[in-house]
């Protein structure tokens, strides 16, 4: 039987893309697969070929297991069966090589996450700490009230006293109001940052542009790594109009609460532009994996 047209096409450009090796840059697995897929869950990932190019493929059940950073190599199999009991084939992705977790360039300084409530801070960071649980740490804040619900930080909640002899002897080397609320107020140890280098792991602060700033000046501009976090849109109002969404989508606060998030929120995308010299990046988190990839990149030193 002749081959199909699809996949005489798909064929013909073996030699360009799909025969190439690449990495896995994300993935998940469909554990409910559609029609004409079979019965047994599979993975789909988002591999990074090695010229570059990034495709969506099914991964074979073969070799190892699926892991970010794994290298794997095109296999031509069956894809699905269609109704008339047609069997399609194209290429999947067999894992060949173990991920190797990357080898951070950890100078002594301190990753930290900006940006205005909804941004994804949060998100990201938990992202960070479970694929790199090995490498970062994050650095825990000092509050004098605790953290609302969702929050990842850890927080050492302490009295409004406890706080002030802290800050007076030194010890919070950072700290500012977190709210319209003064007794509202939070900082970070540089004992804490200095405990996370002696361990050789990355410290990461995900932080305010008040907070960022304290921290530059107690351990100095060279010694931060910084990236401000903003919202997709091309201009203001579409980004407002993201955080707006997202901020009511994740249902942690009341009308009021978020309407003052808002407002927060443009003045934080102001200060981008006025506090330009703390930032090192400004990247746009629209997509979660490719912003943590490109924070990754950032971080792990050039091979």
């Amino acid at each position: 039987m002749d081959r199909i047209p699809a996949l005489h096409r798909r064929i013909k450009e073996i030699g360009k893309t799909d025969s190439e090796n690449g990495r896995i840059v994300s993935f998940t697995t469909i554990h409910n697969p559609p029609a004409g897929f079979g019965s047994v869950p599979y993975a789909v990932a988002l591999i990074e070929l090695m010229s570059g190019k990034k495709v969506l493929a099914q991964l074979t059940h073969e070799g190892l297991t699926p892991a970010i950073g794994a290298e794997v190599t095109p296999r031509l199999r069956k894809i699905r069966t269609m109704g008339n009991g047609l069997k399609v084939n194209d290429f999947k992705y067999e894992v060949v090589s173990a991920s190797t977790e990357p080898v951070f360039n950890i100078r002594a300084y301190v990753l930290a996450l900006t940006g205005p409530s909804g941004v994804g801070k949060t998100t990201i960071t938990r992202s960070l700490l479970s694929l790199f649980s090995s490498l970062v740490e994050q650095v825990p804040m000092y509050a004098t009230h605790k953290r609302k619900k969702g929050d990842l930080e850890p927080v050492v909640l302490v009295s409004e006293e406890e706080f002030d002899a802290k800050v007076k002897s030194g010890e919070i080397v950072a700290h500012t109001v977190l709210s319209d609320r003064s007794d509202y107020r939070a900082g970070y140890r540089k004992k804490d940052i200095d405990a996370i280098w002696k361990r050789h792991r990355l410290p990461v602060v995900n932080t305010d542009i008040r907070l960022l700033d304290g921290l530059a000046k107690s351990v100095g501009r060279e010694a931060i790594l910084s990236c401000g976090l903003l919202p997709p849109g091309k201009s203001k109002r579409r980004m407002l109009s993201a955080l707006l969404h997202r901020l009511r989508s994740r249902g942690l606060d009341t009308e009021q609460q978020i309407l003052d998030q808002l407002k927060a929120a443009e003045a934080h995308l102001d200060a981008f532009d006025s506090h330009s010299h703390l930032f090192d990046h400004l990247l746009i988190n629209d997509e979660l994996n490719e912003c943590v990839e490109s924070i990754k990149e950032i971080v792990t030193p050039v091979k």
